[in-house]
């Protein structure tokens, strides 16, 4: 080896050296507690190597030993740094009471290169998203769901016909089910397009629906960069959704914009809202708005159409396999169906909103099991020379572009606020009971201006999913249930890692 060559790679260790050791200095410098990064990995070795999800590193985080009595986590997201809050008052300030400084998302995608994902309501950066939000929120009121749910209620009766046709006895792969009614309501009350996913087996929708949530290793790489290091996701041209689903979402999409346009037909669902924001673009030509990009639309549906579908069907899997395990808990929901609907065929809007076990049961299982697990923000200054402090706690000022977590899941699971956390417990959510909970420590939604806009619709679905399923049905476990719930380490929701195989018993009461 020549002299020259050695000394470059010296000259470069040196490099690396010097640059790393200010990288991973941020928060000593600062005076803040933090975890202790591992060169290269800062302290994220676990997920960049495959063996945890963001949403279980996050919990991690929060949940280190030493640390339990801090508001706030200094950590390193590979060089990275970021701060995770685990004061509830702190939670608070950040989420709702300065929301000014916390209106963006650390995540995002590249424009060019994944139009779809870059433009929709979850990733979207202010101002725009204060304009989508607006504009979207109408969909999501009671009255509009209302309106919806004639058709929500077919799909449901779809539902029981599948498990018919599956037979008493059958052990189903339970999330499979669930997803596919999922598919098909969401694509009829958003879109007045039939999946028809119950139905057929290799629907096309339900298909490209899948394959956003897939859990595979190269997708967790992507939702890796994409949450972590979005600084990257140009470099590495990652992607939301793939070439295929965007092609198949836009064409799908489109072709119910044009034939809305040409039949008149109104049906108060997301696209007579898409297709009066087009118009009014159309309106005003001389002025740039986003609606008169095709892809702004179809990003909006895209968005619906895949968290629709993952986050309701996961709720329904898990309220499943937590009743399967506590027959008990399952004969009370099961007699709780037949007094309020006895042998009625139609299950109605009104009645389903009022039956307190069912709510139970469903707040209990996102207590456990809160979908997204996690919420994150990026702070910004929304005045120059404004910055934002982590007061009364310290007087560290926080940079812009600063990346701030915070792990519902570990504060669902936290007996400081939950006792037995562990336990599936719908008691806790009971009547006489709500007084006991601390319900800053219940975010299944997110907290704050940016929660989930669908949260109505999306715990109505699970609801009449579950109605559908359990008044004409049990659910038993078998020898392929899995014993315990082992999250998936290579998902961006949570998912288990095992399938969740449960028995089908047809009942007649």
């Amino acid at each position: 080896m020549s002299i020259e060559l050695l000394f470059l790679l010296a000259t470069l260790a040196i490099v690396f050296y010097i640059w790393q050791r200010r990288a991973f200095s941020f928060w000593q410098s600062r005076g803040v507690k933090f975890i202790r990064p591992v060169p290269l990995l800062g302290c994220t070795s676990q997920l960049l190597t495959g063996r945890t999800s963001f949403l279980e590193q996050i919990k991690k985080f929060h949940e280190a030993p030493g640390y339990e009595n801090e508001p706030f986590v200094g950590v390193y997201l590979a060089y990275r740094p970021a701060l995770v809050i685990r004061d509830l008052d702190l939670i608070k300030t950040v989420m709702v009471k300065k929301f000014q400084y916390f209106n963006n998302r650390v995540l995002q995608t590249d424009p060019h290169n994944d139009a779809l994902g870059f433009n929709n309501l979850f990733f979207a950066r202010s101002p725009a998203w204060k304009e989508l939000r607006n504009k979207l929120s109408p969909v999501f009121t009671s009255g509009k769901i209302k309106q919806m749910y004639p058709l929500m209620v077919k799909i449901g009766k779809n539902l029981e016909d599948s498990a018919d046709r599956l037979g008493s006895g059958s052990v189903v792969q339970i999330k499979d089910l669930c997803a596919r009614f999922t598919t098909d309501l969401i694509a009829t009350i958003a879109f007045g397009l039939e999946a028809n996913a119950l139905q057929i087996p290799k629907s096309e929708f339900f298909h490209h629906n899948k394959a956003v949530f897939a859990v595979s290793l190269s997708r967790a790489i992507d939702f890796a960069i994409i949450f972590m290091l979005p600084a990257f996701a140009s470099l590495a041209r990652v992607k939301v959704f793939s070439k295929d689903t965007t092609k198949f979402i836009r064409s799908s999409i489109n072709f119910v914009l044009a034939e809305r346009e040409r039949t008149g037909l109104k049906r108060n669902d997301l696209i007579d809202i898409l297709l009066a924001w087009r118009k009014e673009a159309a309106a005003n030509p001389e002025k740039k708005h986003a609606a008169n990009d095709l892809d702004y639309l179809v990003a909006q549906a895209a968005i619906f159409q895949t968290a629709g579908y993952e986050t309701s069907s996961s709720t329904m899997t898990l309220t499943l396999y937590e009743l399967a395990q506590k027959e008990e808990l399952q004969d009370r929901l099961r007699q709780e169906i037949a007094d309020f609907f006895g042998d009625e065929d139609h299950i109605s809007y009104e009645r389903i909103q009022e039956m307190p076990y069912l709510s139970q049961v469903v707040n209990e299982t996102l207590r456990m099991y809160p979908i997204v697990g996690y919420a994150e923000r990026e702070c910004s200054q929304p005045v120059e020379g404004e910055k934002f402090t982590l007061s009364p706690y310290s007087n560290l000022e926080l940079p812009h572009g600063m990346p701030v977590y915070v792990s519902a899941l570990a504060i669902h699971r936290d007996p400081k606020y939950w006792p037995e956390p562990d336990k599936f417990d719908p008691e806790r959510f009971a009547p006489e009971n709500r007084d006991n909970i601390n319900m800053d420590a219940y975010m299944p939604f997110g907290v704050g201006p940016r929660n989930c806009i669908g949260m109505r619709l999306g715990l109505l679905q699970s609801k009449l999913g579950l109605v559908h399923l359990l008044r004409k049905h049990r659910v038993h476990t078998c020898d392929q249930t899995t014993k315990t719930i082992e999250l998936a380490a290579i998902s961006p929701v949570i998912a288990s890692k095992n399938d969740i195989a449960l028995r089908l018993e047809k009942v007649s009461g």
